[in-house]
């Protein structure tokens, strides 16, 4: 199941309240506002080069409702042939077809499939093929619910029940590491490539060139994207760049 093509480069578009912001460890108390029109940033981002999108209504994720979906559909139809991933209070086939519908790349689930991973038993094979689960760790442990509590799984127990349903990309982040510009966690990276083959989306900590240099080196065969959020926000990466040393031609 590996990963074949240039490692994607992510510029993130958080949403809270309607606005472009950035959290701190995925701290709702933490938070730094940079845009009013979520869709200004998209075009930002666009215009500096970059072919795709992640977004998360950040709203979303602490209630499990699509509250920042107009904004979404928004950037979709401005940007048509971008790719764009969305996470964010998707916990529901419903809500999953609803923004499949509006021509959405790929959804993102963390809680829904982490708290219970049955549901994807529920989960049709069309929509899962374009299924992307977020793993990410606090103090070691899995995380949910906005990233405030912890799961029952180990992350590598659940990589094997992932691996048993055939999904085809995760999302994989060191909350602790979140929007704190102090760096990734490339050992635990490391020690996650290792026993998985699903390819994988790094997120979290991103702080200079040099990261992405060091993930682009890591396995191209299994680092399929990054993630990058305060980096590009607080002008510690250029983006055009991460773009050149994805291997983007």
């Amino acid at each position: 199941m590996g990963w074949r093509g240039p490692m994607k480069i992510l510029p993130a578009i958080d949403i809270k309240d309607g606005k472009c912001v950035r959290l701190a460890k995925g701290d709702y108390a933490k938070v730094t506002h940079y845009y009013d029109n979520p869709l200004e940033v998209a075009k930002k981002w666009i215009d500096e080069g970059s072919d795709n999108l992640h977004i998360v209504d950040l709203d979303g994720a602490k209630s499990g409702k699509t509250i920042n979906y107009d904004a979404i559909a928004e950037i979709r139809e401005t940007y048509p042939k971008t790719y764009i991933q969305i996470g964010g209070g998707i916990r529901d086939i419903e809500t999953m077809e609803k923004y499949l519908n509006i021509g959405i790349n790929k959804i993102i689930i963390g809680t829904r499939i982490v708290s219970d991973p049955d549901f994807l038993d529920k989960i049709p094979t069309t929509i899962k093929s374009r299924l992307i689960v977020d793993l990410a760790i606090k103090d070691g442990n899995l995380a949910v619910h906005g990233w405030n509590n912890k799961s029952n799984f180990t992350l590598q127990s659940f990589i094997k029940v992932l691996e048993s349903h055939n999904i085809r990309e995760i999302v994989f982040t060191d909350i602790n590491k979140d929007g704190m510009l102090n760096g990734m966690n490339f050992p635990e990276i490391s020690n996650l490539l290792r026993f998985s083959n699903i390819p994988l989306i790094a997120s979290g900590g991103v702080t200079s060139i040099d990261d992405i240099k060091q993930l682009s080196d890591m396995n191209e065969n299994k680092i399929s994207g990054v993630i990058i959020g305060k980096a590009l926000y607080e002008n510690k990466i250029s983006l055009k760049e991460a773009i050149e040393i994805s291997g983007k031609q």
